[in-house]
């Protein structure tokens, strides 16, 4: 069977500055309080981002500490949008539910984020005095209601705007990152299997089973896709055990909820982690695009 060269970019970044520009993709906080990675518009708009899902109450602040090599006025970017603008174009500062502000080192910065712009795209956030050494960031949520955070950029360059394209971690962001343009090599498989929900994680463990080495390349931190505890649909179904092997190996690993949607435990995140990792000839890539 023909093999492929496969190479996977993992979707969590590095905050590393020079000496005027430091990047901080959103993805990379330590600490994400209550804000939830979302990878799913990866393709729509480059890159995973952190997102404040609380419906309706204000999440926790997301949290992390960067290293100013150079003491200085540093203007500040963040790059998010208004998600409800494409839908109402009279949406404002009043109605936009996303909102957010920005705090760095512990001072809530002036301008309120995730109030305009029905397409991602970078808002100023004016400036402030940084000293040599490390300093805080925090992403605080106003409402609850799905505010969108991309990427912060602080840079001592007046006159700079930057790239807003949506490019899949576009060149200029590699850079500041310490990224090498080149794709990591995972080694050579016999088949990938893109995405780990039912379908993917099921025939990847058919596969392997067959003795073909697999990757299974998923880009959320669990497997299961509608039927995982991120978006608890029950598996159901009644094929005959024996008619189809495929058949069986989703009665390996399906849940168990009394209803749909159940709790977040009913559906067995770890039991289909265990199942899949318990496979030799799988390679694993969670959080991966």
């Amino acid at each position: 069977m023909r093999q492929f060269l496969f190479a996977a970019v993992a979707l969590s970044g590095l905050s590393l500055g020079s000496a005027a520009d430091i990047l901080i993709e959103a993805e990379s906080f330590e600490d994400r309080g209550g804000w939830k990675l979302d990878t799913q518009f990866i393709e729509i708009m480059g890159s995973p981002y952190l997102l404040a899902h609380g419906l309706g109450n204000p999440v926790e602040d997301a949290s992390t500490t960067i290293e100013v090599s150079e003491a200085g006025t540093y203007h500040v970017w963040v790059r998010t949008k208004n998600w409800i603008e494409k839908f109402d174009e009279h949406a404002n500062t009043d109605t936009a539910p996303g909102t957010f502000k920005l705090a760095v080192g512990g001072t809530e910065l002036e301008p309120t984020f995730g109030i305009s712009g029905k397409d991602w795209a970078w808002h100023e956030g004016g400036t402030i005095d940084l000293t040599e050494g490390q300093t805080s960031l925090a992403l605080r949520d106003l409402t609850g209601f799905g505010g969108r955070c991309d990427a912060i950029l602080l840079t001592t360059r007046a006159d700079y705007t930057p790239d807003n394209s949506s490019e899949i971690l576009p060149a200029w962001r590699r850079t500041l990152m310490g990224l090498s343009e080149e794709p990591i090599d995972e080694g050579s498989f016999d088949v990938v299997f893109v995405g780990g929900g039912y379908g993917g994680m099921c025939g990847a463990i058919s596969a392997a089973r067959m003795g073909l080495k697999v990757a299974l390349i998923q880009n959320r931190p669990v497997l299961g896709g509608n039927g995982s505890s991120e978006i608890r649909v029950w598996a159901k179904g009644n094929t005959p055990p024996g008619l189809y092997p495929i058949g069986d190996i989703v009665r390996e690993v399906e849940d168990h909820a009394k209803a749909s949607p159940g709790t977040a435990e009913e559906f067995g995140d770890e039991k289909k982690h265990r199942i899949v990792s318990a496979e030799a000839n799988i390679s694993l890539f969670l959080n991966h695009h």
